[in-house]
């Protein structure tokens, strides 16, 4: 099923000069990673959890797992759905600059907003959880390096599916000079 392409909410970033409009930069974005951190409220309170996930651009949604009960799952079950962020980022090199309020990094963020929901049905979740695997292990496939999912998996499986509604995205691009630096660089060789 098409969907309507999400809001692209990037033009609300403080930075306007870091936004990123282009909406075919963030579904390649958001195919790419393989992690991010979704956000959900749980009676009030922030709850943050790092997952897995896969997006799909035909029908505009984030897929994720996890175990059959727990924090997650009681959070989207309370109404049935409820609104969650995504945000998936990359970092990049430091920039560091004479003074030290002006060093930055560069990276890479999307953010996600969307009403998250349980997956029903074996088929479906069946779907989804092919698909991650099919994204972290393309390399592979079931039946002759490993077993296809069986029904008891699914069973046992929550299946989420985040409805993007609405994304924003944000960049900031290495400059064009070799002062730049990798972070786990300095840190291993203890800045020597």
């Amino acid at each position: 099923m098409e969907r309507d392409t999400p809001a692209n909410r990037s033009d609300n970033v403080r930075l306007i000069g870091r936004a990123v409009e282009d909406d075919d930069w963030i579904e390649g974005f958001l195919e790419e990673m393989p992690m991010g951190v979704v956000g959900l409220v749980d009676g009030g309170s922030p709850y943050l959890v790092n997952q897995l996930f896969v997006y799909d651009p035909d029908e505009r949604a984030v897929f994720l797992h996890g175990a059959a009960t727990g924090r997650t799952r009681s959070v989207v079950e309370g109404d049935g759905t409820a609104e969650a962020c995504l945000t998936v980022s990359r970092m990049g090199d430091l920039i560091p600059a004479q003074m030290p309020v002006d060093f930055d990094v560069e990276y890479e963020s999307v953010v996600v907003f969307g009403e998250i929901s349980l997956v029903d049905g074996a088929a479906d979740k069946r779907r989804a959880l092919e698909s991650i695997m099919r994204k972290f292990a393309p390399q592979l496939s079931a039946g002759d390096d490993y077993d296809p999912i069986a029904d008891e998996s699914i069973e046992r499986t929550s299946v989420y599916r985040i409805d993007v509604e609405g994304w924003s995205a944000k960049r900031n691009d290495m400059p064009d000079d070799e002062t730049t630096y990798d972070y786990w660089s300095v840190r291993n060789d203890g800045g020597e």
